[in-house]
């Protein structure tokens, strides 16, 4: 008999709506990169600097999707720390913000919990 606990759908709608998130971010950083062009070496690094970023992200996004405890706390701080860059950006930034606000609320909601308790 197995003890899987399956995947609340709330859990779903979150890794949805990181998902999301994280293709608008990458989206825009190519816009950003192509729009205000830089020097090579500050595009090479800021390029690479994004790619690393966003390939955690979407790392942590996968754990989420998994039940990991962790990689939940991961996505809180990301979103955090994108709302506290983001202050004052614009109205495109604040969709982002608000919508990592709302994918990381979904992973602590009541339904949410028991699938990120660790086993």
């Amino acid at each position: 008999m197995s003890t899987a606990i399956l995947r609340p759908r709330v859990v779903t709608a979150s890794v949805v709506l990181w998902a999301v998130w994280l293709a608008s971010c990458v989206v825009a950083s190519v816009i950003g990169f192509v729009a205000f062009p830089a020097g090579a070496l500050t595009t090479s690094v800021a390029g690479v600097l994004a790619f690393v970023v966003w390939a955690l992200v979407g790392w942590a996004v996968l754990r989420v999707w998994r039940g990991s405890p962790s990689a939940r706390i991961v996505l809180v701080v990301v979103a955090a720390a994108r709302a506290l860059l983001g202050i004052g950006d614009g109205a495109s930034t604040l969709l982002l913000v608000a919508l990592s606000a709302a994918a990381a609320v979904l992973l602590f909601v009541p339904s949410a919990r028991p699938f990120f308790v660790r086993r």
